[in-house]
């Protein structure tokens, strides 16, 4: 088998799972997605890795994602400068967010910032940073394996932008139905330092 039909057995691999994990994840009871949601925000802000976090990056939660709404409120009344993500151009960007009324419904029905330039994310924060663990990255997924590969929906977008920053501390935030044996993956996708559900972590 040659490099371009590996390819395309492993892009034939993502969308199968892909499909598989869209219909698995809007599957979950409105109850237990609730609770698990509660779950993770109570074990994420309890946790050392956010308390001595200074710089939180995040997905704002849409549809049937972990939810990160609360998380990002309390990050925000916690004092952490906190940034969220808007997509033009087919390009994703962080911009800060001061307070969650400033976020806007884009199309897709979406939140979103405006994206004011004067308040992206400085790339060059690694410079600065003692410790990657004072930046702490939660990144969505369909699903997750336990060695921290994650998939998406395809567009690339995360996978892009994690490799433009160096210092950070990516985290996964996933349903227990998330976890799969494992995420068809290449040297081009980009595994997440630290994968959190409600019943337990990998790394």
């Amino acid at each position: 088998m040659n490099d371009w039909e590996k390819l395309q057995l492993l892009n034939q691999r993502k969308d199968e799972l892909r499909d598989k994990m869209k219909a698995v994840r809007n599957g979950i009871s409105d109850e237990s997605r609730a609770e698990q949601n509660k779950t993770l925000f109570d074990m994420i802000t309890q946790t050392e890795l956010y308390q001595n976090a200074k710089w939180i990056l995040s997905y704002v939660s849409f549809n049937s994602e972990v939810d990160t709404k609360e998380l990002l409120k309390r990050a925000l009344k916690d004092g952490k400068k906190v940034y969220v993500p808007k997509i033009a151009n087919e390009r994703m960007n962080f911009f800060r967010l001061e307070d969650f009324g400033e976020l806007s419904m884009n199309s897709m029905g979406i939140l979103e910032p405006d994206g004011d330039p004067a308040k992206s994310f400085p790339y060059d924060l690694h410079l600065s940073l003692d410790r990657a663990e004072e930046c702490v990255f939660f990144v969505p997924g369909l699903a997750f394996d336990k060695d921290c590969n994650r998939i998406g929906f395809g567009k690339g977008y995360y996978d892009k932008y994690l490799t433009r920053f160096h210092k950070k501390m990516t985290v996964g935030l996933a349903f227990s139905e998330q976890i799969v044996d494992q995420v068809p993956s290449n040297e081009k996708d980009v595994a997440l330092d630290l994968v959190v559900t409600p019943t337990g972590a990998y790394y």
